[in-house]
């Protein structure tokens, strides 16, 4: 079929205006493909025949410059029989290539003249981005979760670009993404993290692996201003009363079974422990064990999810014991003690159930009137475990260790700490008084 190239061509799915021409036949080893084509960025016909023109005066240029340096470099062929001579006393003639004769005369020397080093060629495949994500994800062991993050980040830019080939993505697509991405309000975090992110580290391995010459995105920055904070992000006093308090209110009969027992034990959990609120939802019967006179917690990626991705022991503190959270455990069996395998999304790892679980304690949260968006329903518990250990003295090394937070120096990365150590931290940790007697507190 013969391409109308002359004029804008229109997408027929999406309606967006593209430059498209054949690249000569001269010139194709050193373009790197059979066609130049880009997005002109619009559905408006007027638009796209003014940015049409646009392009073809600049692909007019750059065509023009590589004949010139194809040409030059054709004026450095010698004449057969010639060869290179390298040295000379001429300090000028130094810095251009020299051929000696050896036809007529044997001493004569031809300088050749100086030249722009042609560039250097461009892939010349087409590197279609479905076809290498697999098999980028599998040697980068990604999580379930960001597969499926990314998968949707590159279907968005290649809606944007009209073509899902990354070779013909351009440093000024990915800018002109960007900028149209937060100008629909996406918060430039996003945009960094994931949107942005996601090419960038992908066509990076492309790269790496002989797929691309150059990473369009490479240098592509998105600048993320600091967040103002107008509060401290842990919970005060009253909004973890709050909190432990609404947990010991009888279930709603709505709820699943493990649900209710999240919300009567995980924020109980995570304030005497501090962990994420999704290392505990994802927490095991079998991952919960009796060391000496400690009740200790194995948080471990067999689970779940785990940021640092290592696992970690942490005590309980005696307080849980004595609300029954052993008892609660041996009730459960070895199995997931807040959520039910079987109601997740057919078993698929990039929809922990376990996730969703944090998520619903969340909006429970919320929903008791610890509503100030200035501190996050789940992770204020984190923040406050740092402020209260810090409150009674507790060695920051320790506090680091029992949340996971990554050693400060070289030196604390050397030997471990034993449980029983921390657990004589935690137990300095003072005790919640809710208000509550003990028969209340140990219902489960």
């Amino acid at each position: 079929m013969v391409l109308a190239l002359a004029r804008p061509w229109r997408h027929p799915k999406t309606g967006t205006y593209w430059f498209r021409r054949r690249v000569p036949k001269e010139l194709r080893p050193l373009v790197g493909r059979s066609e130049e084509r880009r997005s002109l960025r619009t559905k408006e016909p007027e638009l796209a025949r003014t940015r049409y023109l646009q392009a073809a005066v600049e692909i007019d240029e750059r065509w023009g410059l590589l004949r010139r340096s194809a040409a030059a470099l054709a004026a450095l062929a010698p004449p057969p029989g010639d060869v290179l001579e390298c040295g000379s006393d001429d300090p000028v003639s130094e810095l251009r290539p020299k051929f000696r004769s050896f036809e007529g005369a044997p001493d004569r020397i031809v300088t050749a003249p100086s030249i722009v080093p042609a560039p250097a060629p461009l892939t010349t495949g087409s590197v279609p981005w479905r076809s290498i994500f697999d098999t980028y994800a599998a040697e980068a062991k990604l999580a379930p979760s960001t597969i499926k993050r990314w998968t949707g980040v590159l279907a968005a830019l290649e809606e944007a670009v009209d073509t899902d080939d990354l070779a013909l993505v351009t440093r000024g697509d990915l800018i002109a993404w960007k900028r149209d991405l937060l100008a629909a309000g996406r918060d430039p975090r996003t945009v960094r993290d994931a949107y942005i992110a996601a090419p960038k580290a992908l066509m990076n391995w492309a790269v790496a692996n002989g797929l691309l010459d150059t990473n369009p995105a490479a240098g592509v920055v998105v600048a993320v201003p600091d967040k103002l904070r107008l509060r401290d992000r842990d919970f005060t006093d009253l909004e973890a009363r709050t909190i432990l308090r609404a947990s010991l209110d009888p279930p709603e009969p709505r709820l699943s079974r493990q649900h209710a027992a999240a919300r009567r034990w995980i924020p109980w959990l995570c304030a005497y422990g501090g962990a994420r609120v999704n290392e505990m939802t994802q927490l095991r019967g079998c991952d919960v064990r009796v060391e000496g006179v400690a009740l200790v917690i194995r948080i471990t990626p067999e689970a779940g999810s785990v940021k640092s991705g290592k696992w970690r022991d942490v005590p309980i503190h005696p307080h849980l014991v004595e609300q029954g959270f052993l008892e609660f455990v041996h009730g459960c069996g070895s199995g997931p003690l807040f959520y039910d395998p079987a109601r997740g999304r057919n078993g698929q790892a990039a929809h922990p159930i376990y996730k969703k679980v944090g998520e619903r304690l969340a909006a429970w949260v919320r929903s008791i009137g610890v509503d100030d968006i200035g501190v996050d329903p789940n992770h204020g518990w984190r923040h406050r475990f740092k402020t209260v250990a810090r409150r009674v003295g507790i060695d920051p090394s320790v506090i680091d260790a029992i949340q996971g937070h990554a050693p400060r120096t070289e030196g604390e990365r050397y030997g471990r700490y034993p449980t029983d150590l921390m657990y004589e931290a935690i137990c300095r940790m003072p005790r919640y008084d809710v208000g509550s007697d003990a028969a209340t507190l140990r219902r489960s």
